[in-house]
């Protein structure tokens, strides 16, 4: 999509004038008295070991609490919110059982083979017999054989879970599974794979995905491979047995240093290893998986706890917890003390529902529980935010972590038609990391809030007004945006007035060398249209920059933009809007602005 700006004649024609105090004459703007606080750094949308995991691109495996916090550390971030897919907090809808059928057996399942290593004649297939004795139906038979006098040669098949319907936190998980070793020997062994959680480095060994392996073979022993790989061996019987698997328990037997709840099951792969021109093979069935947890409570509860215990290592990072509600249209959550929304029976592997009118009931169900709502990268669909008028939502995620991509410009055009149409939003950047792996390779913006504190009090505060702007987590680090009217901060706030114009004070702190100020000015007629009226003005990258906002007949909006010599976007700041007093449109009390003078 085309950025679209109209001209500034056009703008003048719709009876909106705009220009710099210098220019204009005659603006006279009392001293700014209400901006003694230092901005606070967020990451807003951050996906931990009770999400599904990393992409494979990352390395595998998912985020683990301890390696987000070490990206927020090293970024320099003020305020991690712990904003984990609701519906995986509560394991909602997720498999008890795989029965091996070769099917999808009615839950989006799906079976990928994978090779590693000198292996050769892999081959995998779903057999009538044998089967487990605990259920009827087919079994997983698995073959390879290895090619390598020393190196172990694998083949696998990854249980896909469609929408990582077993992927969560594994902290009250037992897994139990019946395998059947066909052809076992010193150089040949059955696996079971758990892939758990990404660390950052810890205790002299490296960063990386930590991994449980249960074998099937000669002798039973328990040893680590390559410092983060757990494995437990037991000898193959005669006939089918059944593995007993406790993930957690395993995890601090094998490194008693980690924090072993801070862990998620992100991939089960079943297959065979084999070395030395040996030939593994045998049979997988009857998997099931135990959780304890209740659907409501217990994530809180425990997400509340490692919160607690991680502090202790990073006690310079404030951590708040909220979640991404994920049944419907993605939102963030925040509020004080959070609680899970309670989602009705609908079986194994429910589907969103992708309604505006069940995200609009969820964000009424939350916010008559004192929260605030954001609206997850959006849709590009300007008519449909303005009739749903952004769903009710308090928020909305604008700046993308891949920095000012297409999807970026259209989301901040997305906010500009909401602008216009007076659905007041906080702009916020989206960070949506899953894999904790290294932020500072991101085009990442923090989203900054003018806040007393770093309580969820104050920082919830802050984001109704809307006195929130977004910088770039590396190359504008320690700058900040803001707007002053009065002598108080005016950034996100409404003012009605019957002047027809306010001077407004613009500061953008710490610009480097050659920077510009871009004033970005709309109007608000609040039409229903779904195109931005916009004038954009550049300016020499000055500290305080004087301006005159024009009202217009119906009603006009400002907010700044930030670039550095070369053109490369900075930051962000969120508008103020000024509008007639007349005007019957409802203000949230949170940008409620009285002019005194």
């Amino acid at each position: 999509m085309v950025e679209r700006e109209v001209s500034r004649r056009a703008v003048l024609g719709a009876g909106l004038g705009v220009g710099v105090a210098a220019a204009v004459g005659g603006v006279d703007v009392p001293a700014a008295v209400g901006r003694a606080r230092t901005p606070v750094s967020m990451s807003m949308h951050t996906h931990s070991s009770f999400s599904e995991g990393g992409s494979w691109a990352d390395g595998g495996g998912g985020a683990s609490m301890l390696s987000q916090l070490e990206q927020a550390k090293r970024t320099g971030t003020d305020v991690v919110w712990w904003t984990d897919h609701d519906w995986r907090m509560e394991a909602y809808g997720y498999y008890d059982s795989i029965r091996f059928d070769g099917t999808d057996e009615s839950q989006q399942l799906a079976w990928i083979p994978q090779n590693e290593g000198p292996v050769t004649g892999a081959g995998h297939a779903f057999v009538d017999e044998p089967h487990s004795p605990g259920e009827p139906g087919k079994a997983l038979r698995v073959t390879g054989t290895g090619t390598s006098a020393t190196e172990w040669g694998r083949t696998w098949m990854f249980g896909d879970g469609g929408n990582s319907f077993y992927t969560t936190n594994l902290t009250d998980t037992t897994l139990t599974i019946d395998v059947l070793a066909e052809r076992t020997g010193p150089d040949a062994e059955l696996v079971v794979q758990l892939e758990t959680s990404y660390r950052p480095a810890i205790a002299g060994r490296p960063a990386g995905v930590y991994v449980l392996e249960y074998r099937v073979g000669t002798q039973a022993s328990r040893t680590v491979e390559g410092e983060l790989t757990g494995v437990v061996t037991v000898p193959a019987t005669s006939g089918w047995q059944t593995l007993k698997i406790r993930p957690r328990k395993d995890i601090r037997r094998f490194w008693p240093d980690l924090v072993a709840e801070d862990s998620a099951l992100a991939r089960l792969r079943f297959g065979v290893r084999a070395r030395n021109h040996a030939t593994a093979q045998g049979l997988f069935d009857h998997l099931r998986f135990k959780r304890t947890r209740d659907q409501l409570r217990w994530a809180v509860r425990e997400q509340r706890d490692l919160m607690k215990r991680l502090r202790r290592e990073y006690p310079g990072i404030t951590q708040l917890l909220g979640s991404e509600v994920s049944m419907v249209r993605h939102l963030n959550v925040y509020m004080e003390d959070f609680e899970l929304f309670p989602y009705p029976d609908r079986g194994t592997a429910p589907v969103l529902d992708d309604s505006v009118t069940a995200a609009r009931e969820m964000v009424r169900w939350y916010h008559e529980r004192g929260a605030l709502v954001q609206y997850n990268h959006p849709p590009i669909d300007a008519a449909e935010l303005v009739s749903s008028r952004a769903l009710g939502c308090d928020l909305m995620e604008t700046v993308d972590p891949g920095g000012v991509s297409t999807i970026t410009k259209q989301r901040l055009d997305l906010f500009d038609v909401a602008a216009r149409n007076a659905i007041f939003l906080t702009a916020t950047s989206r960070n949506d990391d899953h894999a904790g792996r290294d932020w500072s390779k991101k085009d990442l913006f923090q989203t900054s809030a003018w806040s007393k504190s770093r309580r969820a009090r104050d920082l919830i505060a802050a984001l109704a007004a809307g006195q929130v702007f977004l910088n770039h987590q590396r190359l504008w680090a320690a700058g900040s945006l803001d707007l002053v009217v009065d002598g108080r901060r005016a950034m996100g706030q409404v003012i009605r007035t019957d002047l027809a114009y306010v001077p407004v004070e613009i500061f953008a702190a710490n610009l480097p060398e050659g920077a510009r100020v871009d004033v970005v000015v709309g109007v608000c007629d609040r039409s229903g249209a779904t195109t931005r009226s916009i004038v954009r003005q550049s300016f020499p990258g000055d500290e305080r920059l004087l301006f005159r906002l024009d009202r217009g007949v119906r009603g006009s909006y400002l907010r700044v933009e930030a670039f550095d010599a070369a053109g490369v976007p900075l930051g962000f700041g969120n508008p103020m809007w000024l509008l007639p007093d007349d005007d019957g449109i409802e203000v949230p009390k949170a940008r409620r602005f009285d002019l005194r003078h």
